[in-house]
């Protein structure tokens, strides 16, 4: 592996690295993001965040927020995958920005990104509801990722009043167990469908929540019509999404 570009600012270390097409993002010794141009669905864990697009068809998603940008990985392949109009990207980390724009390729003029606390910027936001949200905000303790934002009804439910009737909200967590545990908070706040994502390599587990029903045959159809080749979309189907119990 090769290390393209290193910085230390504020206490963080960041490191930008390749291995073959692939572009990685380190901060602080935690993997944020991989790219590779090749494979744009390549078994990450942000292919949990962008491939859930596809309970609505294609054309359904004009308006995404994404909360947390890392290195942008998500932003890359949600180009590949949906028909958006317009794409919030709120990261609370500039350098991250400067990375995502110089390293990983986020040059879409259809995609904003905000140096903000995500969490105070949505708080504050009074805009039009937003047809997707991720939830990717993580920071990082001793070298281990850790949710900024814990998914209480407050937070849940703001997020929910943000989305349009029919909006989807993707939720990354560290495990399986602390979806589990705000699986509660996910019905008070008014969700009543959902599905649990995640990959046997990683921890991660990614709520995937609506009020509005989502089917696994809509999701396979429209990755059927979306244009991936045959590589990428056997990866994406090697994806666990089990119904999200609780809801």
């Amino acid at each position: 592996m090769t290390t393209l570009w290193e910085h230390e600012e504020g206490g963080t270390h960041y490191s930008v690295r390749q291995s073959g097409a692939s572009i990685r993002l380190y901060s602080n010794k935690v993997f944020h993001t991989q790219w590779n141009p090749n494979k744009p669905i390549a078994g990450g864990v942000w292919d949990c965040l962008s491939l859930p697009v596809l309970y609505r068809p294609v054309n359904s998603s004009p308006r995404i927020l994404l909360l947390g940008v890392g290195g942008g990985a998500v932003v890359r392949q949600l180009e590949l995958l949906t028909d958006f109009s317009e794409m919030i990207a709120v990261e609370i980390d500039s350098r991250h920005l400067d990375i995502a724009t110089r390293w990983f390729g986020v040059t879409d003029p259809r995609v904003s990104l905000v140096h903000a606390d995500a969490i105070q910027w949505l708080a504050n936001y009074d805009g039009p509801p937003f047809d997707l949200i991720i939830d990717d905000l993580f920071g990082h303790d001793q070298g281990e990722p850790m949710r900024a934002c814990e998914l209480t009804f407050s937070w849940t439910d703001l997020l929910r009043t943000h989305l349009v009737s029919t909006g989807l909200l993707v939720v990354n967590c560290v495990n399986s167990k602390e979806l589990k545990q705000a699986s509660l908070a996910l019905v008070d706040a008014g969700f009543r469908y959902g599905y649990r994502w995640s990959l046997p390599v990683y921890e991660n587990a990614i709520g995937v929540l609506s009020n509005a029903p989502v089917h696994a045959r809509d999701w396979s159809r429209h990755l059927e019509e979306v244009g991936l080749d045959a590589s990428a979309q056997r990866q994406a189907r090697a994806i666990m999404r089990r119904p999200l119990k609780g809801l």
